[in-house]
């Protein structure tokens, strides 16, 4: 019998063992195992504790500097999100080396625009404060959403520095990314109803509606305006990469809020790269197609290079 040994698995000798038939093979290994840390609590608004789902490339796979991280926003009306409910989407990012935080933020139901954006904002900065902790690269934060949760990737993204849009007390970390990446996000609430759509969203208790506090958007412009991607565009900051997607058949955010975006984006000489996607609608999985996914991963790389 022979006695057990204390060696490396990296250093093990491959078993001299064979059987007729049997076919050797050397996968390639392309996709990088991940820690699942749930609930973590990234910041808490009075009673309320806001959750971060992470996925986080095991030790061993990860880059001494730290792995590039996504902050990934999940859609809900601007309502309380089922986080966990996407975590699946979180991980096709995951397996390709990305450090992933599935953010939360507080439902419109309980406290209005800006609300979404500053909790974003306030995930982007625990990251950055904890990451060496969760083996993460502070200088390559990407921010991610769909959905309402890709309006507010815009505002996190694009509003940095922005006074109306910042919490006191926090001019020790900048919440500043590399690349915003928006999937169907609505840009002009004012304008939701412009197209044809299968809801409306003008009415108090429209999601838009909602957003502003349960009001009229189209009675209260002072709410509505503030929530305008587009209004924060063109006033000389320097704005980092975008990367947006829409479904050209979307019921629920028209086609257009996107390209008013993009056409803006384009106006005051931002890097921005627009995807119609054909015949998909507010969502689904062509989204996270193989297609999609590598177009995303050459975005990342490309801006955290």
């Amino acid at each position: 019998m022979i006695q057990p040994i204390d060696m490396p698995w990296s250093e093990f000798p491959k078993s001299e063992a064979v059987s007729e038939g049997m076919i050797p093979i050397r996968p390639a290994c392309d996709q990088v195992p991940f820690d699942y840390l749930p609930d973590v609590v990234y910041q808490t608004r009075g009673e309320t504790a806001l959750h971060l789902q992470l996925l986080l490339p095991v030790e061993e796979c990860c880059p001494p500097e730290g792995a590039p991280l996504i902050v990934l926003i999940p859609g809900s009306a601007f309502h309380k999100q089922d986080v966990k409910r996407v975590l699946f989407q979180g991980a096709l990012l995951a397996v390709r080396g990305f450090a992933v935080a599935m953010t939360e933020y507080r439902p419109s139901d309980d406290a209005p625009f800006p609300a979404q954006a500053l909790d974003a904002k306030a995930a982007i900065r625990f990251m950055k404060r904890r990451a060496q902790e969760y083996r993460v690269n502070p200088e390559q934060v990407v921010v991610m959403g769909d959905s309402s949760g890709g309006h507010t990737a815009l505002m996190a993204g694009l509003t940095c520095g922005v006074p109306s849009l910042e919490e006191d007390g926090e001019q020790d970390c900048s919440c500043s990314v590399r690349g915003v990446i928006d999937s169907y996000g609505p840009t002009d609430i004012s304008k939701m109803n412009d197209e044809l759509s299968v809801q409306d969203h003008t009415m108090p208790d429209s999601p838009e509606g909602y957003l502003i506090g349960r009001k009229n958007v189209l009675e209260h412009p002072e709410l509505a305006g503030p929530t305008v991607v587009m209004n924060y565009l063109g006033d000389g900051r320097p704005l980092p990469p975008v990367l947006i997607f829409h479904g050209s058949n979307d019921p629920l955010v028209a086609f257009s809020q996107s390209c008013m975006l993009h056409d803006k984006l384009r106006e005051v000489g931002a890097d921005a790269t627009f995807y119609q996607v054909l015949g998909a609608h507010h969502g689904g999985q062509a989204f996270w197609s193989t297609e999609i996914l590598d177009i995303v991963e050459r975005f990342i790389r490309r801006v955290i290079a």
